[in-house]
């Protein structure tokens, strides 16, 4: 609740201080999401709830000048069915975006564990940064800047974590006829890509890293959509259907200094996408809990379905 009323008071300064030339007007997204593991001895129930805010145009065209604002709020809990630490954990992330011009600003906030924000360190992690846009066309862009990251970063000293480190901030863009491409780094280096994007048929791909140990730490999400609408017609990008495969997985660190809970899997599934409505279905495999990097568990295959509603205002 705090952090709703948290959202919700930055929405407001956000809407006093944005200025008002060029400014369209500002759309709310709510958002609602299931999520559901089944494997032999484990179920995993996650329930979600999220909100967009923004205003201005998202994606301007290159020969106007950017004045947007983004800002978006992301729940959500995760019930166990066996664990040796906790049944219930929470993923709680805020992001903040704020443009003008080749000006941008970006803010993050993530807490993964079964008392995020409010277990110390180790639990949360967040950062604010400053970005220039040094290249802008119309078909490419490059952005360079300089953060300052608070929390459980990932760098330890003497078994300690390192609270506040400098970061660096990155992002390039590149869209033609053949790739549209998204590759950046603030929290995590992110990748996002699609081939065609034209086309009825795209093939689309999501991918990022914490750290590298093995190769099941690079989490992938590749999907190939077939789109049921053209462009040009009057339902453009409403529905689609398509296949995919996933590397994916979740992990908190435990308020309790020391402890961790790791999940990984792998799926193939079916997709489902009504723009307002995204069905995921399919067979999960290669199931893998982690308690502190230490002691692994296989818990085999099942099957897992993913559902989210959204609705614009």
């Amino acid at each position: 609740m705090k952090l709703i009323k948290f959202i919700s008071l930055l929405m407001l300064v956000c809407m006093g201080i944005y200025p008002e030339e060029n400014v369209k007007e500002f759309t709310i997204t709510p958002a609602l999401n299931y999520e559901y593991f089944s494997f032999g001895d484990q179920n995993i129930h996650s329930p979600g709830e999220g909100l967009i805010f923004s205003r201005g145009n998202m994606e301007p065209d290159f020969t106007e000048d950017r004045n947007n604002l983004l800002l978006t709020g992301k729940f959500k809990q995760y019930f166990l069915q066996e664990n040796e630490y906790s049944n219930l954990y929470h993923s709680v992330a805020i992001t903040f975006d704020k443009t003008i011009k080749r000006h941008s600003f970006h803010g993050r906030l993530y807490g993964d564990s079964d008392k995020p924000f409010y277990g110390g360190l180790s639990t949360f992690a967040g950062g604010f940064g400053y970005g220039y846009q040094f290249i802008y066309t119309k078909n490419i862009s490059l952005m360079l800047g300089l953060g300052l990251g608070v929390g459980n970063l990932g760098i330890e000293i003497d078994d300690e974590l390192l609270p506040v480190l400098p970061i660096p901030i990155f992002q390039l863009k590149v869209a033609n006829s053949f790739i549209d491409l998204n590759l950046q780094f603030f929290a995590k280096p992110e990748l996002f890509i699609i081939l065609f994007p034209e086309n009825k048929i795209r093939l689309n791909g999501y991918f990022s890293i914490n750290q590298f140990n093995e190769f099941r730490d690079l989490k992938y999400d590749i999907s190939l959509m077939y789109h049921l609408f053209s462009e040009e017609s009057k339902f453009g990008n409403f529905a689609k259907i398509g296949i995919g495969t996933t590397n994916g997985g979740f992990g908190f660190n435990l308020a309790e200094k020391g402890q961790s809970y790791n999940f990984l899997y792998n799926s193939v599934h079916g997709i489902i996408d009504l723009s307002f409505l995204q069905i995921r279905a399919g067979y999960v495999f290669n199931g893998l809990e982690s308690y502190d990097s230490n002691i692994k568990k296989d818990i085999g295959d099942g099957f897992f379905i993913n559902a989210t509603l959204v609705w614009q205002f």
